[in-house]
């Protein structure tokens, strides 16, 4: 019989050791929210359209219903956004850093004169979950990525995470993601310095309405909280169903509720991603804008 030498019996059992030390396999469901996640993280703009449903208080139908064109630049970030839909048809948005102090043109058509509005303004604000310059994934990163640390935190991704299939959504294979949040709950947060309603949903990464929802003596986003303390949800929603496009890895279905049921949902189509804008496609001058 040959014999084995000791450097040979030394190599083997350190490599079973390699082998059985190493890391587990992420998961189907994690594979994909990390791919739509890396995506989302090395997208330079997108365009599409957009069609949301955002639940308002004292609305008859309890929902706002809005369809809206918008075009984004990530970096630096530029917008152009128009309204598809009634009442506010036709309304034309443009945002770009640094310009007009930061501050939104607005062309609302019929006839009226074009305006620039700061993006928290109650004119632009009103009826909506979040401003202008929330439009396009990046916040959806965002608010994922938190969820993931939270899960990960206590080792229950695959709890909280959970890939629930193909769906066909709009002519588009589609994976279908559930967040299930089992720490969603409510509680007090006090205002920073400075603080507007605004700026403490970005920090919490809440929806800027439920803020107002649950504290109704704040009605504007621009409303100064700072020193006060506000009743909050512990993250941005209890449940929550994205499709997300095999083809682009992108969530082009996306609904959130909370314990009182659907709190907002956004339906993507006809999304061109990293399109090659015009050198003058956030002006004013634009040609197929009417500023």
């Amino acid at each position: 019989m040959k014999k084995i030498s000791f450097l040979t019996v030394f190599a083997l059992a350190s490599m079973c050791l390699i082998l059985t030390s190493a890391a587990p396999p992420a998961s189907q469901t994690r594979q994909i929210v990390d791919n739509m996640l890396a995506t989302i993280a090395k997208h330079t703009g997108a365009s599409f359209n957009m069609a949301a449903a955002e639940r308002l208080v004292g609305k008859p139908n309890g929902y706002n219903q809005m369809t809206m064109f918008t075009k984004v630049n990530v970096s630096p970030l530029k917008i152009y956004s128009k309204v598809l839909s009634d009442p506010n048809k036709g309304t034309e948005l443009l945002y770009v850093t640094g310009q007009r102090d930061n501050k939104i043109r607005v062309n609302p058509g019929k006839f009226l004169p074009s305006m620039t509005l700061a993006p928290t303004s109650g004119l632009l604000s009103k009826n909506q979950h979040h401003t202008l310059l929330s439009s396009g994934f990046a916040i959806v990163r965002n608010i994922i990525s938190a969820g993931i640390k939270r899960a990960e935190e206590k080792g229950k991704f695959d709890d909280v995470f959970k890939y629930l299939g193909e769906v066909n959504y709009s002519n588009k294979k589609c994976y279908k993601v559930l967040i299930d949040d089992p720490s969603y709950a409510y509680t007090t947060a006090v205002g920073q310095a400075g603080e507007t309603v605004n700026t403490m949903a970005q920090r919490l990464l809440v929806s800027e309405y439920h803020i107002m929802e649950l504290n109704p003596s704040f009605r504007n986003l621009d409303d100064n909280v700072a020193g006060k303390s506000l009743k909050v949800p512990t993250s941005y929603a209890k449940k929550s169903v994205f499709y997300i496009d095999q083809a682009t890895n992108l969530p082009i279905y996306q609904e959130m509720s909370d314990e009182k049921g659907l709190f907002e949902k956004y339906e993507y189509s006809n999304v061109t991603l990293n399109p090659a804008y015009k050198a003058d496609e956030f002006t004013e001058k634009f040609s197929e804008y009417g500023f």
